[in-house]
């Protein structure tokens, strides 16, 4: 039997790379999906053979690059069993996507939205396909209106970043709901605030806040376990559209939980996808 195939995103750095090699030792072959080939090619040389570990060159924050990548994989592979919305990131200043969308938003959700539902067919082709959308407890610092998501006309960068993550519940939720008739089912995960490369490069009061807080907080090992519990345990199966916090069900905030959110953040995402072809 050919072993189960699982892609991740954000898997050269981070709980994104803990999460590649611990599945990796689980038997999963990879679809290795990063800006960087030479980060990428060091976890396939890590892994080196154990399992299949395949590098699918993509920038999230770019709808084009996210399509090409779609493309790339339905030319490869007639079936995913795992896929992992893994990357994030939050910027210090105000930037835009080559769409003209807040960078933050595009890369951590609009990016995300384009990969998932250009994938759902080989989702659909596996047996109890998984979906793990890395959110953040971060969610409660968002002030949700779905009109400042492309451009904000206040930047915080903690703000902007919370938004995002909400954005990623609420898709989760959303995807869950829509894919249970498949029995493909579809959680968010928050890993923990952990001491990686987060936020690293800046100097503003987020950067700062990180930096003071490091030596307390999580391991990126730890920060990866609700991530590796939700994509491969055998405890995870059927459980679907969860905001899942040390490898079971947490608390949300009252817009997480919003099914009516839920939809108008899909369907204002296809409208903007659509708007760029």
């Amino acid at each position: 039997m050919s072993n189960k195939t699982a892609l991740i995103t954000g898997p050269t750095s981070g709980i994104g790379y803990v999460t590649a090699i611990e599945l990796a030792k689980k038997g999963y072959d990879l679809i290795l999906v990063a800006r960087s080939e030479a980060k990428a090619r060091l976890v396939q040389e890590e892994i080196s053979g154990r399992v299949k570990a395949d590098f699918v060159g993509c920038d999230l924050s770019d709808i084009t690059s996210v399509k090409d990548a779609v493309q790339e994989i339905k030319s490869r592979y007639d079936k995913i069993d795992v896929l992992i919305n893994n990357a994030g990131q939050i910027f210090q200043h105000k930037q835009f996507s080559p769409d003209g969308i807040e960078l933050t938003f595009a890369t951590n959700h609009i990016g995300p939205f384009v990969l998932t539902t250009g994938l759902i067919d080989l989702l659909k082709s596996a047996d109890k396909a998984r979906i793990v959308n890395v959110a953040s407890e971060a969610h409660f610092f968002a002030f949700y209106d779905i009109r400042k998501l492309v451009d904000p006309p206040v930047y915080q960068d903690l703000i902007v970043y919370g938004r995002s993550k909400l954005a990623n519940i609420l898709f989760s939720n959303e995807l869950a709901e829509r894919l249970e008739s498949f029995g493909i089912t579809s959680n968010a995960v928050h890993p923990g605030t952990v001491a990686s490369n987060f936020a690293a490069d800046g100097t503003g009061i987020t950067a700062a806040f990180m930096k003071l807080l490091r030596p307390f907080l999580k391991t990126t090992s730890q920060g990866a376990e609700t991530s590796i519990f939700a994509a491969s345990s055998p405890f995870a199966e059927g459980i679907s559209g969860k905001y899942l916090v040390n490898c079971k069900p947490g608390r949300t905030s009252g817009a997480a939980k919003n099914r009516k959110l839920g939809q108008e953040l899909w369907e204002f995402s296809e409208r903007l996808v659509l708007d760029h072809e």
